[in-house]
């Protein structure tokens, strides 16, 4: 019995010290930051695809496995090689006299309803055909890509044909006939101030308007847009880092101003005769988003008054110009039309019966399709959800069926429906709650469905067009490594708008080894701009705000009134209240988490870049009481300074809004500094001009205010530099003070 004793006291012993230097050899706080920072790829890893490409007929998938491609029959899973690689090797080698033995390209497209494929050379300045019933190789030099607005990577646009290439040269939009290796200007009176084809700043920025011409489906013809930049002031960018210094005199409509005059004309290849379309006498509106119906017989453009209120589909005979509306749509505040890089769910989709298109329209408060005939008329309502609908997805034309995806749940989530064209039969095919990022293949047999959610990391399954479980392919694979370092799980919650008349998501990150019994400073990342969604149903564990946290920090991240995904009366809120409901809610959530005793809510820190930066800004000047450091990255400060369409969107014309616009201005608010501020702004950023800042700088000094200031040469709309994010991180240690600042400065 004493010997069964004293192996029980050893054993006991021996666990109980296991578990001590188990706990004691868990990485926390910078340790473990660094470690996330280094390791964070290898901690959480994956196996499968994680997406598919599909066939052009819709009826297989196929995956790059090395130096392979594979086609997979989605039923069954028989694979096979998706090329004859031989051929293809062959046929380049001797074209190209060279003695590779592996396919010459990691990316191609298929052209042609799938008999050609197309790959380029790596630096994109020789492209190939290759015809796969024929097995006929060609090759033809394209002139090397440019960086343009907005850095847009422009490359020439071959027709549907394959026989020309079109592309802009200084600002004339030029034609390249492959066969007799000609090129020909299809305009020739470009200048930096008249650009053919080519666009300007801010149609750029706010349409995502990049590539500014079409080629009809039959190849004869090509639409493009010109643009008369002659009205709008310049605003100089200077380049003074470099000896040979340069300066920029960039166009840019400010609030108010005048925009560039757009027109849209159309351009025959073979006869080079222009015909304009008629977009109506009034100039002071915006024209863009051009497309060709299925049939080529049409092209349509879409036309939107100044106040952005009103948004007009016209309808253009390409041989006459001659148009009409076919489609016209009007709101008491605004229209989305449009966001940037984050636009969505815009679409004029035409049908291939070449008798319907679908569009689009928050007319009933929330995003729905509808059909129409090709003469305006309506024929139906397809969907009556008040979901919103995020976009189509595909259409099944032999049955009749539309896909399409949309959100859920205060828009945190995305799923697939489908309905059918006659408005019947609406079906949701995906379950899960979280985000499902779907492709359905040409003609909806199949989709694939790219998953997460805050609690399942991502996995992607097939699925038959019905919504039938086939497999899995690819899943997430959480290491050892990751289990051991004991990292919370980020927590969602809700809490109420400002005007309590919301629930409004937010996310909190906590450190590992978190003590409910303890205070920890806070730190919110920020941007609540219009026309943005934060809060997403998705796997968010190893993200960069966790690792942020482990530095002693709660990370909180939330939405606000005046986001997308939750209906027009939602996303309407803050019109013409930029810098009041979003720093109202921000208010909101600190008198809401301020409850758990663990929030500190005398140590409250935030940050973020352009109009995040703003808000940061803004909550220093107008809730002191619950924010206390800021750093502003990138920062836009007097509204009457930024451009046109993003601005008088969303805060109407100066004229009719003054009291909104000086609200919104930081400038008016700068004896309440009693903060710690940092700015950061790049000296020839070209979305918000620096110009902005000085004016805010200058204010703040006037005032005898206390803050820092920092200017990165050579930097435009986003710092590169690591010593902006460590100046970040070294503000935030100094005056939220976490348990790890002590140690932060002496490894720093």
């Amino acid at each position: 019995m004493k010997r069964t004793k004293l192996i029980s006291v050893v054993l006991l012993s021996i666990f109980i010290l296991t578990s001590i230097t188990a706990v004691f050899s868990q990485e926390r706080g910078i340790d473990l930051y660094e470690k996330l920072r280094r390791e964070r790829r290898n901690l959480l890893s994956y196996t499968g695809p994680r997406t598919v490409t599909w066939t052009p007929d819709g009826e297989a998938y196929y995956i790059r496995e090395r130096n392979n491609f594979v086609k997979i029959d989605p039923v069954s899973g028989d694979r096979e090689d998706l090329f004859d690689n031989r051929k293809i090797i062959d046929a380049y080698n001797e074209l190209m006299k060279k003695a590779e033995n592996s396919l010459p390209f990691r990316t191609f497209n298929f052209i042609e309803n799938g008999k050609k494929i197309r790959f380029y050379e790596s630096n994109r300045t020789r492209v190939f055909f290759y015809d796969l019933e024929e097995d006929i190789m060609t090759t033809f030099k394209v002139s090397t890509p440019t960086r343009g607005v907005r850095g847009a990577l422009y490359e020439e646009q071959f027709s549907p044909d394959y026989k020309y290439t079109a592309y802009i040269d200084d600002y004339n939009l030029m034609l390249r006939d492959i066969e007799n290796d000609e090129v020909i200007p299809l305009t020739t009176d470009g200048h930096e101030d008249l650009r053919n084809g080519y666009p300007d700043w801010v149609y750029a920025e706010e349409f995502s308007q990049y590539y500014c011409f079409w080629w009809s489906p039959d190849s004869k013809k090509i639409a493009y847009m010109q643009f008369d930049e002659s009205p709008v002031k310049k605003f100089p960018v200077l380049h003074d880092e470099v000896y040979d210094f340069r300066l920029e005199m960039q166009s840019f409509p400010r609030v108010g101003e005048n925009n560039p005059i757009v027109k849209f004309f159309i351009v025959d290849i073979e006869s080079g005769e222009k015909v304009l379309v008629d977009t109506g006498l009034e100039t002071n509106v915006y024209l863009y988003n051009g497309r060709w119906s299925y049939d080529g017989k049409r092209f349509t453009l879409k036309r939107m008054n100044r106040l952005q209120n009103t948004v007009e589909i016209i309808s253009a005979d390409p041989e006459t110009g001659e148009s009409q509306v076919l489609f016209r749509e009007e709101e008491p505040k605004f229209i989305t039309e449009g966001i940037g890089f984050l636009q969505e769910g815009n679409e004029v989709y035409f049908l291939p019966d070449n008798k319907h298109f679908i569009r689009s329209s928050e007319r009933s408060g929330w995003r729905e399709l509808y059909l129409y005939d090709l003469e305006g008329n309506l024929i139906r309502q397809l969907t009556d959800e008040k979901l919103p609908v995020q976009r189509i997805q595909a259409v099944d034309m032999d049955n009749d069926i539309l896909f399409f995806t949309a959100y859920e749940t205060r828009g945190t989530e995305v799923h697939l429906y489908c309905v059918g064209l006659d408005g019947k039969d609406l079906k949701k095919l995906t379950e899960e709650a979280g985000t499902h990022n779907v492709r359905v293949s040409p003609g909806g047999k199949y989709f694939a469905d790219n998953f997460s959610s805050f609690e399942t990391p991502a996995t992607l399954k097939l699925y038959k067009g019905n919504g039938t479980l086939i497999r899995e392919l690819g899943s997430t694979l959480v290491s050892d490594e990751l289990k051991r370092l004991g990292l919370i799980e980020p927590e969602h919650f809700l809490f109420r708008s400002g005007d309590d008349r919301f629930d409004l998501d937010g996310i909190i990150y906590k450190p590992a080894g978190f003590d409910e019994n303890k205070k920890y400073p806070v730190i919110y990342q920020v941007y609540c701009g219009p026309g943005t969604k934060e809060i997403t149903n998705r796997y968010i564990f190893m993200d960069r705000h966790q690792i942020l946290a482990q530095l002693g920090f709660l990370v909180v991240r939330i939405d606000n009134r005046g986001l997308l995904r939750r209906g027009k009366e939602f996303e309407s809120v803050s019109y013409k209240r930029l810098g009041q409901t979003d720093v109202e809610d921000l208010a909101a959530s600190v008198r809401h988490l301020s409850s758990r005793k663990y929030f500190d809510n005398s140590r409250i820190g935030i940050t973020g870049g352009s109009y995040g930066g703003y808000m940061a800004i803004m909550t220093l000047l107008k809730a002191p009481q619950y924010f206390h450091v800021g750093v502003a990255n990138s920062p836009g400060v007097d509204w009457r300074n930024y451009d046109t369409i993003y601005t008088e969107r969303y805060m109407g014309h100066t004229m009719y809004n003054k009291d909104g616009y000086e609200k919104a201005n930081p400038m008016n608010y700068v004896e309440n500094l009693r903060g710690r501020l940092l700015i950061q702004h790049g000296a020839v950023d070209d979305n918000v001009h620096p110009t902005q800042v000085n004016q805010l700088v200058y204010a703040l000094l006037q005032a005898g205010k206390d803050f820092d200031w920092f200017m990165y040469p050579a930097m435009g709309h986003g710092i590169r530099f690591p010593q902006a994010q460590q100046k970040q991180m070294d503000w935030f240690m100094k005056y939220l003070k976490p348990e790890t600042h002590e140690l932060w400065f002496d490894r720093n």
